[in-house]
């Protein structure tokens, strides 16, 4: 009885290439765990259908700007968790830019409700909607296909 020597370094390359290469896929692959990121510039209010267990980041420019401040976010919190609140300061370095506002949000439980970003004036009482963010959470998410 023959025993062969394989030549082990020649197939331990490709080996390790295409573990590398499987391994990076996932990144790129829409069906992998990521949050999902909206920009909300431009827009005051947004449908999104989704399921439990989704993570979603909403980004915005401040409105301080236009002399307005941040007064809270209002959403039910059976069915969202804010997870992180972060201000992003400005590259600019401009007089009127006051950078932009970064939500991450987890959706939690079933039902609809609406996630909405309040702004108000400095010395009054009175609040407005900046964003309202409308999310129907069902347990099959939205459709694959919509016709």
């Amino acid at each position: 009885m023959r025993i062969m020597k394989f030549n082990s370094v020649k197939r331990l390359i490709p080996i390790l290439f295409l573990t590398f290469i499987v391994s990076g896929c996932s990144s790129l692959n829409p069906f992998a765990d990521s949050v999902a990121e909206y920009d909300m510039d431009g827009k005051h209010e947004i449908n999104l259908e989704l399921m439990p267990g989704e993570q979603l980041a909403f980004e915005m420019r401040n409105p301080g700007s236009g002399g307005y401040q941040f007064d809270g976010v209002s959403f039910d919190p059976e069915l969202v968790s804010l997870d992180k609140f972060k201000i992003i300061k400005p590259d600019s370095g401009l007089l009127g830019d006051f950078g932009r506002w970064r939500f991450e949000f987890t959706t939690v439980g079933l039902g609809a409700a609406p996630v909405i970003i309040n702004i108000k004036r400095p010395g009054e009482e009175t609040r407005d909607a900046y964003k309202v963010i409308n999310m129907d959470i069902t347990k099959n998410g939205p459709p694959f296909i919509k016709w």
